[in-house]
């Protein structure tokens, strides 16, 4: 367990992600990490900036207490993606629709248009599975049983952070001298992973709205589609490579927990894999980033490739067809991803319902892996 209130975080990932030569190479020149920010980069903090005060102004004093804790409050780092009773936060079911537009437009300035959308969409799948398994789940599959928190005042000149979590879903943003400083944990799940009939579902976000989703939908198809182009291309040796164990694991690995594990590489190395197939591997990366707005996504890649593309490691586990139980996780000095594909969906369909998770390896939530 890491100390959530330790000084200078901010120092602290400068100095980690700089590496050796103490700069990272962004279009020929050397700039320091995070310091050298974008004026576009500066824009999305800005407006996640003011979208969250202005939630907060929309809310009573009561609910302020619930919403908004001390960012050395160690909740921060309190996440899940399972159905729970309760959780940190306001939910969107105890805020009225003035405050619930408030909340939801803090999405839209922290993710990307794909992420906004997926994120919504993920909220509205409760429904789904509510008509699935029936009014006995009332209480459980709840599309408006997600929660909002912000540790600390929102600020461009100070630190704070955000979450947005509920099942199948927890987003994590740490802020700091007006810039996104970590964007992890990030979480994604979908049940059904495959809709097998049409539904219609409550708007979570418009309300007295309805949102049709067709028969065939694949929530997270892009993540997992990217991931068996790459399987598909390996020859008869490289699978051997790839693939570490037979066995699909039945879920993510640490789920729940502060920080990722330090743990050892599995699978091929991207320097075994010839340039068409190197093309496949950042296509899945490229998938997962997809929700992050491009200044997220450009932070994580400078760092990935100042580390080196030769030491991303693909590795997978499981069946090797869509309809089988399949896992997957591709792994460098600054990040891990995971796809698993293992569980039932509601009506018994094996390998239907998805998790999926980007983590940061030089800590989550701006904070250092502790070592052991």
């Amino acid at each position: 367990m890491h100390d959530s209130s330790s000084p200078s975080t901010h120092s602290r990932r400068s100095a980690i992600k700089l590496g050796a030569a103490g700069a990272v190479a962004v279009a020929g020149a050397l700039r320091p990490d995070f310091l050298a920010y974008s004026q576009e980069a500066k824009a999305t903090v800005s407006s996640a900036t003011q979208a969250a005060k202005l939630f907060v102004e929309t809310l009573t004093a009561e609910q302020k207490q619930i919403a908004v804790l001390e960012f050395q409050d160690k909740k921060r780092t309190e996440w899940h993606f399972i159905p729970m009773d309760t959780r940190k936060g306001l939910p969107l079911r105890d805020m009225n629709e003035s405050q619930r537009t408030a909340a939801i437009a803090i999405l839209k300035q922290v993710l990307s248009p794909a992420g906004y959308q997926r994120t919504v969409e993920i909220m509205d799948y409760e429904a789904i599975l509510l008509e699935l398994e029936g009014p006995t789940q009332a209480k459980r599959r709840d599309y408006t049983k997600y929660y909002f928190t912000l540790y600390g005042q929102p600020s461009e000149s100070g630190a704070w952070g955000l979450s947005v979590e509920g099942h199948h879903l927890s987003i994590n943003f740490t802020f700091e001298k007006g810039a996104i400083v970590d964007s992890t944990p990030q979480f994604f799940g979908v049940n059904p992973a495959g809709l097998r009939k049409d539904f219609k579902t409550p708007d979570i976000t418009k309300a007295g709205g309805t949102v049709e989703f067709k028969k065939g939908k694949r929530l997270l198809a892009s993540e997992e589609d990217a991931g068996f182009e790459l399987l598909k291309s390996l020859n008869e040796k490289q699978l051997g490579q790839a693939i570490y164990d037979k066995e699909c694991p039945d879920d993510i690995q640490w789920a729940g927990e502060p920080q990722p594990q330090l743990a050892a590489k599995v699978g091929i190395a991207a320097k075994e894999l010839d340039v068409a197939q190197q093309k496949k591997l950042m296509a899945i990366l490229d998938a997962f980033n997809s929700n992050m707005t491009a200044d997220v996504i450009k932070q994580r890649m400078d760092l990935i490739k100042a580390a080196g593309v030769d030491q991303i490691y693909f590795g997978w586990a499981g069946e090797t067809k869509l309809e089988g139980q399949h896992f997957f996780r591709i792994q460098g000095p600054t990040f891990i991803l995971e796809l698993c594909n293992f569980q039932k969906d509601p009506e018994g369909n094996i390998a239907n319902h998805i998790h999926s998770i980007w983590r940061d390896m030089t800590g989550d939530f701006n904070l250092p892996i502790a070592s052991k």
